[in-house]
C-alpha cells in the first residue's frame, strides 16, 4: 500500500489520496492466484509484446479450466486437449455458451501467437484482453463466496511506471469527478482538429460531370460510411417523403420505374386540355409521394399548371373529416361543375379512401361521373388495371405495378438491382463509395466496411433481390423502396453497441452480412420473413456433403475456397481452419453461416439447392399472367390430382362425399372441366403488371356455372405436398379455408343423383348404386 498527501495550492484544494496496488483481475487473487498472475502479466505486456500477452491469455484460460475441473470434481482424463476440455464443459453445462465462445476465442488467438512467430497483432491482443476480463468476472461470480465490487471493463492504456505520472493521473481523475476542471478525453493519438467549424469536401470531375461532394466534417475516429448508410434507415430525415422537396441524396438514389413513364406520358398528353383530374391510386409506402417529388423537381414543366394533393387520407381542416375535405378538393370535378371547370389536379389517394368516397352520399355535390369512371376502370376487380382514362379523368393504379418483373426465366427486379448498384457503384458520383474511400484513408475498417465490401459483389446483390422477391410471394409482404433501403441498412450496420469496439472472430461472424440477413428476425418484419428462407433449412445433397466434410476433414481451407466465392466473405472463415477450432455450439453456428454465405456467393451452390416447388410456381405464375393456354395444362392437372387426394377416392374419377366412419364411405363421380375464358393474352415478354396469385376456374357443363380458386404460393406448396402423399392436418384445413370452400362448391358439380359408390370398410368391398335407363335403382358389386 502506498499513501500520498498532495497539496494542490493553485486551486486551494488539499487531497488525501490512498493508492492501493490494484491490477487487472486482482479480485481473482484469492480464488485463482495463478490465473490472476497470468492476467496481470498479459495486461503488462499488451503494448510492448502483444504476442506474449496473447500467450499469457491462453495460459489464463488453461488455469481457469483446471480450477473448474477440480471444483466440479470431474474425473481426470489424460491427453485431453484444451479444445476437448472446453467442449466437455460446454456439453455438460458447466459453462454457458457465451463463455464457451470467449474461451474458444482466446484459445485460437493463443494458438496462433504460440505457433506463428510473425503474429504480433495488437488488435487481437485487445480482443483477448476483453475476453479474459469476461471470463474472470464470470468465474468470480460463480465460484467466489465474496461479494467484492467489480469495476466495469476498461480498455488497456499505456502505462508509465513513474510515480509522478501516476500521481498526476489520480489528481486529474479526482478533479474531474469534483467538476473542478472540464477535461475532454481523447482516444490514443487523437488531436484537436485544426479545421473545427470548417467543412471540407471530397469529390472530383469525371467525364465532364461533377462528382458527389462529400462533407468532410467528422472527428477522426468517426466513420463517413456509417453516416451515409444511416441515410437509408426508415428513421432518417431522408425517409420523410414530401411531394415538394427532392434532396440531392434522393435525386442520386432515384430509380426510374414503368409507372413513372406512364405518369409522364399522361401529363404530356393532358398539357393543353381544358381540365383534368389524375388519380394516383395505391397504398401506403408505394412511392406516390416520391414520384411526385421527382417530377416536381426534375420535370416541373409537366405539372406547372396542376394543383397537387399528395395525401387524400387526412383532413386539411379541424372542422372537416377526410371525406368532407375530399369533397372540397374535388368540387370542380363534381357533376355540377365538371363541364365549366378549368382546373388541373393530381390526387394521390389510397384505394380504400377512393372507394369510400365514390360510394357515399355527399352533402353539397354529386360525383356520379367520377363514380362511373372508376367502376369502368375495374380498379376494384380481379382484373389488372394499370391505367384508364376518359374525357376528364385519368387513373393510374400502383397496385398492379410491382417492384419486380416476371420473365420466362423467373422473376427479376431491375428496380431493386438499380438501388443496390447505386449504393455499391465504384464511382465518384456515389456518396457511399466516396465515404468508404475516405474511411480507408483514415484507417477506419469496421464490420460495416466488411459488410459493404461483401455487398459490392454483384452476385450477392442478385441473391438478395431474389430472396426479397420470394419473400413477397411467399409471405405476402409488401416491400416498398423505403422498406428495402431500411433493410439494406440493417444488413450493413449491426447494433449500435458493437460499432465502437473491436470484434473477436466469432463476433465478426455474428455481425456479418449473411448472418444479419438470415438470423436477425427481430430487426424487422421483412427479416423475420426472410429467416424462413434460410438455406440451412433445405437439407439437400450438397448441404449434407458440406456437413460431412466439415466434420471429417483436417483442414477447411479447401472448402472455404470451393464454396465461398467472395474474397471478403472468405476472410470471415480464415480463423477457423479445422473442426478443432470450434466446439459444439460454435460449430453449429459456423456451419449455419457457412451455408448462408455459400448461398449468397456461389452460383453452383444455389443451383444445387434450388427449390423446385418455388420455381414451378413462378413458372405457372408467368404463364397465367401471359395467358398462354397451352402452357397451363400442367397446373390444372396438379390441382385435379390434389382435389382427389385431399378428399380421397375409391377409384379414378370418384370422390368421397363423407368423412371416414366405422363402416362405410360414400363417393360420387366428379368430372373436372377446366375453364380458361378468364385468361387475357399479354404479348410482352417481361411483365411489369401482373397478379401475384393464380386463378384456376372449373365449370359445370350442365349449366355453365363456374367455380374459381385463387392459388398463392403457400396453397400451391400444400397442394404439391398432398400430391406427394402428405395427409392434411386439422391446421392445414383451417389455413386452407378457401380451398375447403372451393371443394364444397365443386362437390355440387358431381353426379350423386345418378350414381354413388359405397365402400364397406370391414369387407373392403365397393358397391355401385345407380339409376338405370328405366328409373330403377341398381345395386351391384364392383
Amino acid at each position: 500500500m502506498i499513501e500520498l498527501i498532495i497539496n494542490v495550492s493553485t486551486i486551494g484544494v488539499e487531497i488525501e489520496m490512498l493508492i492501493v496496488e490494484n491490477y487487472f483481475l486482482s479480485f481473482l487473487e484469492k480464488i485463482a492466484p495463478t490465473a490472476a498472475q497470468c492476467a496481470k502479466k498479459m495486461d503488462d505486456l499488451i503494448f510492448d509484446d502483444p504476442s506474449s500477452a496473447m500467450t499469457r491469455a491462453r495460459l489464463f484460460i488453461e488455469s481457469i479450466i483446471e480450477n473448474i475441473w477440480s471444483l466440479e470434481n470431474l474425473e481426470k482424463e489424460f491427453n485431453l486437449s484444451l479444445f476437448d476440455k472446453i467442449d466437455r464443459l460446454s456439453r455438460e453445462g458447466y459453462i454457458e455458451r457465451d463463455i464457451q465462445k470467449s474461451l474458444d476465442t482466446i484459445r485460437l488467438i493463443g494458438n496462433k501467437a504460440t505457433h506463428d512467430a510473425s503474429f504480433n497483432d495488437i488488435e487481437k491482443a485487445f480482443i483477448a484482453h476483453k475476453e479474459v476480463y469476461k471470463i474472470g468476472v464470470w468465474y468470480y461470480e460463480v465460484y467466489s463466496s465474496e461479494q467484492l465490487f467489480v469495476h466495469a471493463y476498461e480498455t488497456p492504456s499505456y502505462k508509465k511506471e513513474d510515480i509522478e505520472g501516476l500521481v498526476k493521473q489520480h489528481v486529474s481523475d479526482l478533479l474531474k469527478n469534483m467538476n473542478v476542471l472540464n477535461i475532454e478525453g481523447r482516444s490514443l493519438g487523437q488531436t484537436q482538429d485544426e479545421n473545427d467549424g470548417k467543412e471540407e469536401k471530397i469529390g472530383s470531375e469525371e467525364g465532364g460531370k461533377s462528382g458527389w461532394q462529400l462533407q468532410l466534417d467528422l472527428p477522426e475516429n468517426k466513420s463517413y460510411l456509417e453516416r451515409e448508410l444511416n441515410r437509408l434507415k426508415a428513421s432518417s430525415q431522408e425517409a420523410v417523403e414530401n411531394a415538394e422537396v427532392f434532396s440531392q441524396f434522393k435525386k442520386y438514389m432515384h430509380v426510374e420505374r414503368e409507372i413513372q413513364l406512364e405518369i409522364e406520358r399522361i401529363l404530356k398528353e393532358r398539357k393543353n386540355d381544358k381540365n383534368n383530374l389524375t388519380l394516383l391510386c395505391g397504398s401506403v409506402g408505394d412511392g406516390k409521394s416520391h414520384l411526385l417529388a421527382y417530377i416536381n423537381s426534375e420535370k416541373h414543366s409537366l405539372i406547372e399548371n396542376y394543383s397537387i394533393y399528395n395525401d387524400a387520407t387526412e383532413s386539411y381542416s379541424p372542422t372537416q373529416n377526410s371525406m368532407e375535405t375530399l369533397e372540397a378538393v374535388l368540387k370542380n370535378f363534381s357533376d355540377q361543375h365538371i363541364e365549366s371547370s378549368e382546373e388541373h389536379v393530381i390526387l394521390a389517394i389510397n384505394m380504400g379512401v377512393l372507394h369510400n368516397f365514390i360510394y357515399r352520399e355527399h352533402e353539397h355535390y354529386t360525383f356520379e361521373r367520377l363514380k362511373s369512371f372508376v367502376e369502368k376502370s375495374e380498379l376494384f376487380s380481379q382484373k389488372i388495371t394499370t391505367s384508364y382514362n376518359d374525357e376528364h379523368f385519368d387513373l393510374l393504379s400502383f397496385g398492379d405495378y410491382h417492384t419486380f418483373e416476371l420473365t420466362e426465366h423467373g422473376p427479376e427486379s431491375r428496380f431493386y438491382m438499380n438501388i443496390l448498384q447505386k449504393i455499391c457503384a465504384v464511382s465518384n458520383q456515389n456518396p457511399f463509395y466516396l465515404a468508404a474511400i475516405e474511411d480507408e484513408k483514415r484507417n477506419i475498417n469496421t464490420i460495416i466496411h466488411k459488410n459493404y465490401r461483401i455487398l459490392q459483389n454483384q452476385f450477392v446483390q442478385q441473391q438478395i433481390v431474389q430472396i426479397i422477391i420470394r419473400t413477397m410471394l411467399q409471405s405476402k409482404i409488401a416491400v416498398s423502396s423505403r422498406a428495402f433501403l431500411n433493410m439494406i441498412s440493417d444488413l450493413l450496420i449491426p447494433d449500435d453497441e458493437v460499432l465502437n469496439r473491436v470484434l473477436n472472430d466469432f463476433e465478426t461472424l455474428q455481425y456479418s452480412l449473411p448472418n444479419l440477413l438470415f438470423n436477425r428476425r427481430e430487426r424487422s418484419n421483412i427479416l423475420s420473413a426472410i429467416q424462413l428462407l434460410n438455406p440451412i433449412n433445405n437439407r439437400t445433397k450438397v448441404v449434407d456433403e458440406i456437413a460431412v466434410s466439415l466434420n471429417t476433414l483436417q483442414e477447411w481451407d479447401y472448402l472455404v475456397e470451393s464454396y465461398i466465392n467472395d474474397n471478403e466473405a472468405r476472410e470471415l472463415f480464415r480463423p477457423f481452419h479445422s473442426k478443432e477450432t470450434l466446439t459444439d455450439d460454435s460449430f453449429n453456428q459456423f456451419f449455419d453461416l457457412f451455408i448462408c454465405t455459400a448461398y449468397l456467393t456461389n452460383k453452383d451452390f444455389v443451383e444445387n439447392t434450388k427449390d423446385e416447388v418455388y420455381l414451378d410456381y413462378v413458372h405457372h405464375l408467368y404463364n397465367f399472367n401471359k395467358g398462354i393456354k397451352k402452357n397451363i395444362g400442367q397446373l390444372y392437372a396438379e390441382v385435379a390430382d390434389a382435389i382427389f387426394k385431399w378428399k380421397g377416392t375409391p377409384q379414378k374419377g370418384y370422390l368421397y362425399l363423407n368423412e371416414l366412419s366405422n363402416s362405410y364411405l360414400i363417393a360420387q363421380k366428379l368430372d373436372l372441366i377446366p375453364s380458361v375464358k378468364h385468361l387475357e393474352i399479354n404479348s410482352n415478354q417481361v411483365l411489369h403488371s401482373f397478379k401475384k396469385s393464380i386463378q384456376v376456374v372449373y365449370e359445370d357443363d350442365r349449366n355453365s356455372e363456374e367455380v374459381s380458386l385463387e392459388i398463392d404460393f403457400i396453397l400451391y406448396t400444400l397442394l404439391r405436398k398432398v400430391n406427394e402423399g402428405y395427409c392434411p392436418t386439422k391446421k392445414d384445413l383451417e389455413d386452407a379455408i378457401k380451398f375447403s370452400e372451393f371443394l364444397e362448391k365443386m362437390m355440387k358439380f358431381g353426379q350423386k343423383k345418378k350414381e354413388i359408390l359405397v365402400k364397406f370398410m370391414d369387407e373392403n368391398m365397393i358397391y355401385s348404386l345407380k339409376v338405370d335407363a328405366f328409373g330403377s335403382h341398381v345395386f351391384e358389386r364392383l
